[in-house]
């Protein structure tokens, strides 16, 4: 007795929020699939797609192989091969499922396809001079054409004639043909000249990057430059820990108890290095001293980024890949703490000094120094953070992608990271005007500030190993409008004037007036009034923020020589 063959039906999303993606469901007899944007549906759509209906349409097996679509009156309809349904109607692989005459679109299919759903052979109907007919007894019948009778005869004189005849006319005609057609397009040629508009002041044009820009151009909205690039940006979340490179153990920062005032209280304890510098005191668990409290060195949040390549290359901020590479926010019981040193015997003593926020505030993890770091030039690393987990998803998507990272520079806050896809992405513009912005350009950016609302959809497993329904945050980008406030640059540039030394407390940054950003927003781009990216958005608060020229994204994806 043959095994019976078990059906897959498949949702390949062609187009739309889910565009790429395929849902996959077993045949059964009584399986009812619903399409829609309500949580209970099977193929459900992000709720505040608006378009699309809570409940918007129904796919019922009724018979082997057979497959009913029913619209459940939604209010943009249900397209089947272009066409809107009313009554049930029958699907077959290979057809095209629309929510809605310009809404997402489905291509539903069968895996393996029933011989009922493959295409019959289509006969064409070709027709010519004789007429071809194929009788079931497999007799090939052919038709002469029909016969016209024969003219009445003419004489050979008046034959002549008419040839002669002929000949004069058609001389004549050819003459009169050429000449119309001279004087009908010696006629339009003048029309045309006389609408074309005539020249008028022409303004310099600007020369940008050794390029002439059209100074007529008047700039794309926000709308439009949102519409052109919010599948292009993308929502980063992260965790990372602090390790020793030649173990793998993790770093700590240790709390010891001191008492005071009859009772023990515990204080996160800091040190000073061979500079003179204060750091936190670190250990691994196996070397804590005894009695102490220890809190990880890691962190965990989320940032922007957008894609710079078509194979998956993304970029982002340093502080967002990296965390370890960036000056590390400790927490709020860390301060007031205890300095502390060895004594002779090799314990440790409190030397009674209070430590602040403030004394700690330039601290990088990579670059503690009570583990071996004097000397990072010799390129070995006692100390490295390790990503825990890095994901990558796109606007309107709930879906989580792992990303690695390929690049970091090490001049300034900006690094490239890379998701697997096979489909080719779509990727931003990117253009650097740093040496011709000027103050006062409008400017927008694109990311996911962490003041903005959050937003979760639920959607039902169909995992028969795991059930449980699945609440995923999807990330939705915020527009944030304004100006180049300011030029903040690393060096004087070109202007003529001789000075002897030169410094910025920054670095190469563009100063915003842009009030509604926030952390989140971390690595999404920058745009010009031509939504082209020419920064990458690095910091800010309630009062002031700043962006990356573009120039250090444009660096990190090549190889640049720094020796000659």
């Amino acid at each position: 007795m043959s095994e019976q063959v078990q059906t897959t039906i498949l949702f390949r999303h062609t187009d739309g929020p889910k565009k790429g993606q395929t849902e996959k469901f077993t045949a059964t007899n009584d399986l009812e699939i619903r399409i829609g944007r309500g949580p209970t549906n099977q193929v459900a759509f992000d709720p505040a797609i608006d378009t699309i209906s809570r409940d918007h349409c129904s796919i019922k097996v009724t018979l082997p192989d057979t497959y009913e679509i029913t619209d459940l009156k939604s209010k943009n309809g249900t397209y089947v091969n272009g066409k809107q349904i009313n009554d049930k109607t029958v699907l077959m692989a290979g057809d095209t499922i629309k929510l809605g005459k310009e809404g997402p679109a489905i291509e539903f299919d069968l895996d393996p396809r029933p011989a009922s759903h493959i295409k019959k052979t289509r006969v064409l109907d070709i027709t010519s001079a004789k007429e071809t007919k194929v009788f079931d007894t497999g007799t090939k019948i052919t038709t002469a054409p029909a016969t016209v009778a024969p003219k009445e005869a003419i004489g050979k004189q008046t034959m002549q004639h008419m040839i002669q005849e002929s000949e004069r006319k058609g001389k004549k005609g050819l003459l009169i043909t050429i000449a119309s057609v001279v004087v009908i397009f010696t006629t339009a040629g003048f029309i045309m000249y006389n609408k074309k508009p005539k020249p008028g002041p022409q303004l310099p044009p600007q020369i940008v990057n050794n390029y002439i820009k059209d100074t007529s151009f008047k700039g794309l909205t926000p709308a439009q430059i949102v519409k052109a690039n919010e599948s292009k940006v993308v929502f980063i979340e992260l965790g990372w820990k602090l390790e020793l490179t030649a173990t793998g153990e993790q770093l700590y920062h240790v709390y010891l108890p001191f008492k005071s005032n009859g009772s023990s209280e515990y204080y996160a304890c800091y040190w000073q290095n061979s500079q003179g510098n204060t750091e936190p005191y670190l250990t691994t668990k196996a070397n804590a001293p005894d009695g102490a409290r220890l809190v990880p060195i890691g962190g965990f949040g989320s940032g922007s980024g957008f894609v710079v390549d078509e194979r998956g290359f993304i970029i982002t901020n340093r502080h967002v890949a990296a965390g370890w590479l960036t000056s590390y926010h400790f927490r709020s019981d860390a301060f007031p703490g205890i300095m502390i040193s060895n004594d002779s015997k090799g314990g440790l003593y409190m030397e009674g000094l209070k430590v602040q926020e403030d004394d700690v505030s330039s601290w990088v993890p990579a670059e503690a120094m009570n583990y071996n770091r004097k000397n990072i030039q010799s390129g070995i690393k006692a100390i490295d953070g390790r990503l825990s987990y890095l994901d990558v998803t796109f606007a309107n998507n709930s879906l989580r992608t792992p990303a690695k990272v390929v690049r970091i520079s090490d001049v300034h806050d900006v690094a490239m990271i890379k998701i697997e896809l096979p489909e080719t992405l779509q990727k931003v513009e990117m253009y650097d005007d740093h040496n011709s912005v000027e103050v006062g350009s409008p400017v927008v950016v694109l990311g996911y500030p962490g003041m903005s609302p959050d937003q979760y959809v639920e959607r039902n497993s169909q995992d028969a190993f795991n059930t449980n329904p699945n609440i995923v945050k999807v990330p939705v980008p915020t527009l944030s409008t304004g100006n180049i406030g300011r030029l903040v640059k690393s060096s004087p540039g070109s202007t003529g004037a001789r000075v002897d030394g030169y410094m910025s407390s920054m670095g190469d940054y563009y100063q915003l007036t842009i009030n509604s950003t926030g952390p989140g927003n971390s690595g999404g781009p920058m745009f010009d009034d031509h939504g082209r990216v020419t920064g990458i958005y690095s910091a800010g608060s309630a009062k002031m923020s700043y962006a990356i020229p573009i120039r250090y994204a444009i660096d990190l994806m090549g190889r640049q020589e720094v020796i000659k």
